[in-house]
């Protein structure tokens, strides 16, 4: 009762004064520790000086002033409240709502200050689920302001930093700068009765931990005074009971960080409920105008997602002023989004439609184009290893995507918007007419190239003799083939690429100019979508050289129309049976080794008397007509048991003629090999070293100079063994077979890309004149 009737003395005396805000820091002396009783303080003070009112003479033609009764202000119903029944509202309000109270006016800060309303205090503090006690020596509004207001502890501003447990003091920037000092100055006897703490600091941070310096002043006033009472027992009682505050201290600190942190994400929790509450209810609003989920989803494909979520994910809620204000703007974002949603989705049903595509056309070139297989009897059967009858395969041309892009149906197919679903039923009501047009594409190719055939055959009137033979069992194998790919799938047509010199060209077949030209079906769906023509083959031209070569060629091995697929599925297998190279090569490499010596003695000849008049002798041992009693082709063992495999320990020996004979290439190799290239193209059964050869030590040769014995630089074929039988194998075995995407594993015919065969190189290729033979 005696509470409760102070109270209301107190209530009743500031009745009808008008009173005015007052910001109140959170200082502890001056603001957070609770005031005693001002009643008692009254009683001691003097009465206050009576002011003398100065009179002055009224004005009698002045108006007389209208007295109007002042306001009371938003809060006089508080002021005027019953105490009791202000506590029972007090008891349900939040620590922050009694300190924004108690900063309202001065009126609240006496009445919420006082000791007496600790129970205020407490009430509010029960509100808070999980908050610690009060540490010791702090009151309860120094606490709760600490915890919950947004102030520094020192000057009273704003401070956006958080509370620090260990110091118990929330600061704004500067006063980190003024109040806080590094544990390095602190002296070493008064470090272990020091709070600190490692989560706080200046704007420039030069220490791992700071404390307070008011803190370290009072500590080292109290230290020297202990130390000057020359008690030892009292000394350390007073350190043991630092020590002890600091250990409490910083449990407590514990305790209070993991308060903050459950704060923290509750607080965070209620931003993201209210932020959802409010986009749920524009959401709502959105869709009864009309706009659809969809719409509202800003994804990666959007321009404006910032925009968006700045207008919606707020934690303020939604009112219909804040509605009126945000819909004008909500418009334009939502139109862009959605322009921006259905082109994403057209170009998501244009790559769906582009796989399917791809995925009809290798379906159909599976069923109505398969691969063309067939039996071929064996070229090489020299060792006893070999296989008499090869298995062959080709895959044939096939238009990829981009071509077929250039037919009107498949590009109406493609283009229109349509799911994929949609799409492959239109490619069914269009199968026929789609089948009909690769037919004639096909065709086209085999055309073009066969023509290039039969106008050189026209001009030297030769026969066309688009015939290729194949196992006598399976001879209705190729009658579905026409005329022009098999003359095409010949293993003596050859091509060439046009504009260059005779020593530049390579032969190419047919298989090497459809990888060439991209013309195998590819269907990546990474390949181009620009509509692309059949290529005119401007660029490609018939080899009369090698196609020469081949025929003469085949008929030494006895199978003149045999198919350029079988020669290639025996991999690097080949060797010049008439010249020291020994060397394995690939069908089109020993075809360009016979051309390329061609055009050599060719251009020798154009000397011949020079050389007549010095004796020397040059005898084209690659001529057909020449050396009948050779084969024109042998395999790698047949040939290394004849003349030795390496030259690995061996000496070596360089023709001394050859070098005088600008044309002619340098021959560079071992004794037996030098020995049968003097006999045979110089004539000389009884060679003279320093006069036909030179002789050289293995650690004495040119520079350059390889395990190849080769003179066009031919590599081993079976990764680099040089054992006759590894030899005769070669590389890889031809295949024509291609991956999902259509790719040939092709290697052009020179054995690159087989993995074990390294096959031909055209690196000295340039002229003849620059030319060295490697034996």
């Amino acid at each position: 009762m005696l509470i409760r009737s102070c109270a209301s003395a107190r209530l009743a005396k500031k009745k009808g004064k008008q009173t005015c805000s007052d910001e109140i820091h959170d200082d502890v002396e001056r603001d957070s520790n609770f005031e005693n009783d001002e009643s008692e303080k009254e009683e001691h003070q003097p009465p206050p000086r009576k002011r003398q009112r100065t009179i002055t003479k009224p004005n009698k033609n002045a108006p007389r002033k209208k007295q109007v009764r002042g306001k009371q202000g938003g809060l006089a119903d508080l002021i005027n409240m019953p105490i009791d029944i202000f506590t029972e509202i007090a008891a349900h309000l939040l620590p922050i709502d009694i300190i924004n109270l108690a900063r309202s006016n001065k009126f609240f800060r006496s009445l919420l200050m006082h000791r007496t309303s600790i129970h205020i205090w407490n009430g509010a503090m029960k509100n808070i689920e999980g908050l610690p006690p009060c540490p010791p020596g702090m009151s309860e509004p120094h606490y709760l302001s600490l915890l919950f207001s947004k102030t520094c502890t020192k000057c009273g501003g704003p401070a956006r930093g958080k509370m620090d447990p260990n110091l118990l003091v929330r600061l704004c920037g500067s006063c980190r700068g003024v109040h806080l000092m590094p544990l390095e100055l602190v002296p070493s006897i008064l470090m272990p009765m020091v709070h600190y703490s490692g989560s706080i600091a200046p704007l420039k941070r030069r220490s791992i931990g700071y404390t307070l310096c008011e803190d370290i002043s009072d500590l080292l006033a109290q230290h020297q005074e202990k130390k000057r009472a020359s008690n030892a027992d009292e000394l350390e009682a007073w350190s043991n009971e630092m020590r002890k505050a600091v250990h409490n201290r910083q449990n407590q600190a514990q305790v209070l960080r993991g308060f903050l942190v459950t704060l923290e994400l509750e607080r965070e929790q209620e931003l993201g409920d209210a932020k959802e509450a409010r986009r749920s209810e524009i959401k709502r609003r959105l869709g009864e105008m009309g706009w659809a989920e969809e719409d509202m989803n800003f994804g990666w494909w959007s321009d404006n997602p910032r925009a968006w979520h700045d207008l919606v994910s707020q934690p303020k809620p939604l009112t219909e002023r804040i509605w009126a204000n945000i819909r004008p703007k909500l418009i334009p974002l939502l139109e862009d989004n959605r322009e921006r949603r259905l082109e994403m989705e057209r170009e998501a049903r244009r790559s769906e439609r582009r796989r399917g595509l791809s995925r009809l056309f290798l379906q159909m070139r599976e069923q109505t184009f398969p691969m063309l297989s067939f039996k071929a009897h064996n070229p090489m059967l020299q060792l006893s290893i070999s296989e008499p009858v090869l298995d062959v395969s080709h895959r044939d041309a096939f238009p990829d995507f981009a071509h077929t892009l250039n037919w009107p149906i498949v590009k109406d197919i493609f283009e229109t918007d349509a799911t994929e679903e949609e799409m492959e039923v239109k490619f069914g009501q269009h199968r026929d007419e789609i089948r009909a047009l690769i037919t004639e594409w096909k065709d086209q190719v085999h055309t073009r190239l066969a023509s290039l055939v039969r106008n050189a055959f026209e001009e030297r009137d030769e026969p066309v003799q688009p015939a290729i033979s194949v196992f006598n069992e399976e001879p209705d194998t190729l009658a579905n083939i026409s005329d022009n790919l098999k003359l095409l799938l010949r293993a003596d047509s050859f091509f060439c690429r046009s504009g260059l010199s005779s020593l530049s060209k390579q032969p190419l077949g047919y298989s090497m100019i459809l990888s060439m030209k991209d013309l195998v079906g590819s269907h990546s769906p990474y390949a181009s979508e620009t509509p692309r023509e059949l290529p005119t083959f401007n660029d490609i031209e018939w080899y009369p050289e090698a196609h020469e070569v081949a025929q003469k060629l085949l008929a030494d091995l006895g199978k003149p129309d045999a198919s350029h697929l079988e020669m290639k599925k025996v991999g690097s297998a080949f060797v010049c049976g008439r010249c020291h190279a020994v060397g394995s090569m690939s069908w089109e490499a020993i075809v360009q080794h016979y051309a390329e010596h061609k055009q050599i003695y060719a251009k020798i000849q154009e000397g011949a008397s020079g050389l007549s008049e010095r004796g020397i002798v040059y005898n084209d041992v690659h001529d057909p007509e020449l050396f009948t009693d050779k084969p024109m082709i042998t395999d790698y063992a047949t040939k290394a048991l004849e003349t030795g495999t390496s030259i690995v320990l061996s000496p070596v020996q360089v023709c001394k003629l050859c070098e005088d004979i600008p044309a002619a290439t340098a021959v560079i190799t071992i004794p037996p090999r030098m020995k049968k290239h003097l006999l045979d193209v110089h004539g000389i059964a009884e060679p003279k070293i320093n006069e036909h050869y030179i002789s050289r030590n293995w650690n004495n040769r040119l520079p350059g100079i390889d395990d190849s014995d080769s003179d066009d630089s031919y590599s081993m074929g079976y990764g680099g063994c040089s054992c006759p039988f590894h030899q005769m194998m070669g590389g890889l075995m031809y295949s024509d077979e291609e991956d999902e995407y259509g790719y040939e594993e092709d290697d052009g015919g020179f054995g690159l890309g087989l993995g074990l065969g390294l096959g031909y190189s055209d690196d000295d290729d340039d002229d003849g004149d620059d030319m060295v033979d490697y034996w």
